[in-house]
């Protein structure tokens, strides 16, 4: 079902949006005043980037930077990813998920008609957590197997922190 619904049909109309040479806190006070995590960042009205909370935080306030001393362009993401409001939602979703964005602006043409979040996602398809979950799976690094453990070692039967398997025994470093 998910792969007939169009972008139009699930994504937030109308964008707030920030010129790029705005302060970071005129940002910031946008965001709270609206009650949103991100913003479309725009030059001349044509899209060029997003900027988020953690954008802020993790950018500048975490490392001790004034906010005030710095503009949107600073800080925003300008690996802008775009959909086509006729888009299918299956595809957007999942592109969303390959490229690690949360959030996509939607035009018409060249106008700017909407956002499409992930809480748009899940609150049209609920099994989208599910998929971020997998993928995220697939992209972490495998656990090595331990080059050691603890035990009883199967030679001397005394207790270490330190067993190795050597031909196929557990065994402590004493008894290696």
């Amino acid at each position: 079902m998910t792969n007939e619904v169009e972008i139009s049909d699930v994504m937030t109309e109308g964008v707030i949006a920030v010129e790029q040479d705005k302060s970071v806190v005129e940002a910031a006070q946008l965001l709270e005043e609206e009650e949103i995590r991100g913003l479309v960042v725009v030059d001349n009205g044509e899209a060029v980037g997003i900027v988020v909370c953690r954008d802020i935080v993790y950018q500048l306030v975490s490392e001790g930077k004034d906010p005030s001393g710095h503009q949107v362009k600073d800080i925003m993401s300008s690996d802008l990813i775009v959909a086509e409001e006729d888009e299918v939602l299956n595809d957007v979703a999942m592109a969303m998920v390959r490229n690690n964005v949360s959030r996509v602006p939607v035009v018409r043409g060249d106008m700017l008609v909407g956002i499409l979040t992930q809480s748009d996602i899940l609150r049209a398809w609920p099994g989208f957590a599910e998929v971020i979950g997998e993928e995220r799976e697939m992209d972490a690094p495998a656990t090595p197997n331990p080059e050691s453990q603890d035990g009883y070692c199967e030679s001397c039967e005394n207790y270490s922190e330190e067993l190795e398997n050597i031909n196929g025994m557990m065994v402590c470093p004493e008894c290696k």
